[in-house]
C-alpha cells in the first residue's frame, strides 16, 4: 500500500523542486531519513564557561541543524517549525521535572526579528511549551546595544551581550530557551537578567550545540517522552 504523504512528498519534489536541504532527496525541507536521524538522537547535557545552569541539547548543530535551522528563521521555511519545536520541546522536558516551569526564548535584536518577518524563538518556545503543556512568556527584552553575534569569535560575542537584556519579574520556576548554543554567551546573559530579577532558572535547552569544540558531553538523558 503506497503511503499518502510519502507520495505527497514525492509529488511536490517532481513538480515543485521540493528537496531536503541536508541530502537533496525529495522532502519538504527534511525528508524522512534526516528526519528519523535526528530524532534517534538522546537529548544530552553540555557546559559553556560562566553558564552557571544546566543546559540540554536536544542534537549537534552539524550536518542537519546548519541546514535546516538557518532555511527556517532565514528563509522563510516555517513548515521546519514543527520539527524543530519538537526537538527543543524534547531538551526542555528533560528539566521540567518538579513544579511546572515557564519557557522563556532568549530574546533577538529587533532589527533582526523586523528584518525576518519572524520572531523565531518565540514562535519556537510557544510551539515547544504546547507540546509540553506547559506557558511560555516573552520575560527577557534586549537592547538594541549589540550587532549580529555571527561574525564574532568567542569573546566578542560575549562582550556583545554583557549587559544588554533585562527581565521582568516572574514568580514561578523557568527555562531558558533558544535555537542553538554556540558559545553559551546569550544563554549566560540571559540567566544572569532573570536572576537579577528574582527569578529562579531551572536550567536552559536548545535544539543544537553548535561548538563541539567547547562541549563537555557530562551526561545524557532519557526521558520517556517530553516533560517526563
Amino acid at each position: 500500500m503506497v503511503d499518502v504523504r510519502d507520495s505527497l512528498v514525492s509529488a511536490a519534489h517532481l513538480f515543485l523542486g521540493a528537496e531536503c536541504l541536508v541530502c537533496g532527496r525529495p522532502g519538504w525541507g527534511a525528508c524522512e531519513t534526516c528526519r528519523a536521524t535526528l530524532s534517534s538522537v538522546v537529548p544530552f547535557e553540555v557546559r559553556r564557561p560562566g553558564l552557571m545552569t544546566t543546559l540540554v541539547a536536544a542534537n549537534d548543530y552539524r550536518p542537519h541543524l546548519e541546514k535546516l535551522i538557518p532555511a527556517f528563521k532565514d528563509d522563510g521555511a516555517l513548515h521546519l517549525g514543527s520539527l524543530l519545536a519538537t526537538r527543543l520541546a524534547l531538551a526542555a522536558g528533560c528539566l521540567s521535572a518538579g513544579d511546572a516551569p515557564c519557557l522563556v526564548p532568549v530574546p533577538s535584536l529587533a532589527t533582526a526579528v523586523r528584518g525576518r518577518g519572524l520572531d523565531h524563538g518565540a514562535t519556537l518556545a510557544s510551539r515547544a511549551a504546547r507540546l509540553l503543556g506547559l506557558a511560555w512568556r516573552p520575560l527577557i527584552a534586549r537592547s538594541t546595544v549589540g550587532i549580529d553575534q555571527r561574525a564574532l569569535g568567542a569573546d566578542g560575542r560575549r562582550r556583545n551581550v554583557v549587559g544588554t537584556m533585562h527581565a521582568s519579574h516572574h514568580t514561578g520556576p523557568v527555562i531558558i530557551v533558544d535555537d542553538v548554543c554556540t558559545t553559551g554567551a546569550s544563554l549566560v546573559e540571559a540567566v544572569r537578567a532573570l536572576v537579577m530579577a528574582g527569578v529562579p532558572v531551572v536550567g536552559a535547552a536548545v535544539v543544537g550545540d553548535a561548538d563541539r569544540r567547547q562541549t563537555q558531553r557530562s551526561r545524557d538523558f532519557h526521558p520517556g517522552r517530553p516533560g517526563s
